[in-house]
C-alpha cells in the first residue's frame, strides 16, 4: 500500500524540525540560566496568531483580552467560520496567568450564516521556575465545559493540558514547540479517548513585526488520522499595548481543512 503524499510531507517536516531541536539542546546545555521575568512591559506575549502558544504569561496585575476571526475552506468546497474567538487573560503573579477562553460563534459559512455559540474553557498557565537545556518551560491545564448550542458544543467536560517549550535563537529567533493532551471523543460520542497534538514554529522579532512559520498535528483524528497543517504568519505592534495580527493555514492531508486565513487583536492593560 502507498503512504499518502500529504502523511509524507508531514513526516519529513517533522524530522526537520525535531532535528533542529536536538540540536540546539545541545549547544543550549553550556549556557542554562535562571528564568527571567515573562514580561517587562516592552514585549507584548500574545497567544495569537498560530497554532502555538508561547512559553510566557501576561505579568502579574495585567489583563489582556485577545479576539480573533477566521474562516476556513474544506476538501469538499464548503466553507466554516469563527469568531470573535475570545481569550482573556489574567496574570494573578509573575509566573502564572487565568485564562478564560472560546470560540465564540461558529458557522458552516462566511458571510450570510447561521451561527451557533461554542463551549467555553478555562485554564492556568505557569512557568516553570527551571530552564532546562536552554528552554523556557510552561504548563497550561485546562478544562472545555459544554456551554455552547447543540450543534457545535461537545456536550462534554473535555480536560486538556498543554505543554509549551521556548528556546531563542540569538536575539531574534525564537524555536517553539506545543505538547498537547486532551481527552475527547471524536469517533464515538460514547467513548472517551486520549488525543495528542503537536506544534512546531519558528518566529523572529523584527521591530514591530513577528512573522513566524510553522507546522501542527491536532490533537483529534478524523477517519483515523491526525489532521496536519502548516501555517505562516505574523504580528504586528501598532501601539505599546495594542498588536494585530494574521496568519494562513494550509491543511497537508486530507483530513484537515483545504486552507484557512486568520486575523486577530490583543489588547493589553497594565497596572501604572
Amino acid at each position: 500500500m502507498s503512504t499518502p503524499r500529504g502523511a509524507v510531507i508531514c513526516v519529513k517536516a517533522s524530522l526537520t524540525f525535531v532535528s533542529a531541536f536536538l540540536v540546539l539542546a545541545a549547544a543550549g546545555a553550556a549556557r542554562a540560566q535562571a528564568p527571567t521575568s515573562p514580561d517587562d512591559g516592552i514585549e507584548m506575549p500574545a497567544d495569537r496568531p498560530g497554532f502555538n502558544a508561547p512559553a510566557s504569561v501576561v505579568g502579574a496585575g495585567v489583563v489582556q483580552l485577545e479576539l480573533g476571526w477566521s474562516t476556513s475552506r474544506s476538501r469538499d468546497r464548503t466553507y466554516a467560520s469563527a469568531g470573535p474567538q475570545p481569550l482573556f487573560r489574567v496574570g494573578v503573579a509573575t509566573h502564572v496567568e487565568l485564562q478564560l477562553a472560546s470560540v465564540g460563534l461558529a458557522a458552516a459559512c462566511v458571510l450570510d450564516c447561521d451561527w451557533h455559540g461554542a463551549d467555553v474553557s478555562a485554564s492556568v498557565r505557569v512557568v516553570l521556575p527551571v530552564e532546562p537545556l536552554g528552554f523556557t518551560l510552561a504548563a497550561t491545564p485546562g478544562v472545555s465545559l459544554p456551554t455552547g448550542a447543540f450543534e457545535v458544543s461537545s456536550e462534554h467536560v473535555d480536560p486538556l493540558v498543554i505543554i509549551q517549550a521556548d528556546h531563542g535563537l540569538g536575539a531574534y529567533l525564537e524555536l517553539s514547540y506545543n505538547y498537547l493532551v486532551t481527552r475527547i471523543r471524536d469517533d464515538d460520542p460514547d467513548r472517551a479517548v486520549v488525543r495528542q497534538g503537536h506544534g512546531f514554529s519558528l518566529g523572529a522579532t523584527l521591530g514591530r513585526w513577528s512573522p513566524f512559520v510553522g507546522l501542527a498535528w491536532r490533537p483529534e483524528r478524523v477517519d483515523g488520522r491526525a489532521p496536519c497543517l502548516a501555517q505562516v504568519g505574523t504580528g504586528v505592534r501598532v501601539a505599546r499595548d495594542v498588536q494585530l495580527d494574521v496568519s494562513l493555514d494550509r491543511g497537508l492531508n486530507r483530513v484537515e481543512e483545504s486552507w484557512g486565513i486568520s486575523a486577530g487583536v490583543a489588547l493589553r492593560h497594565r497596572p501604572r
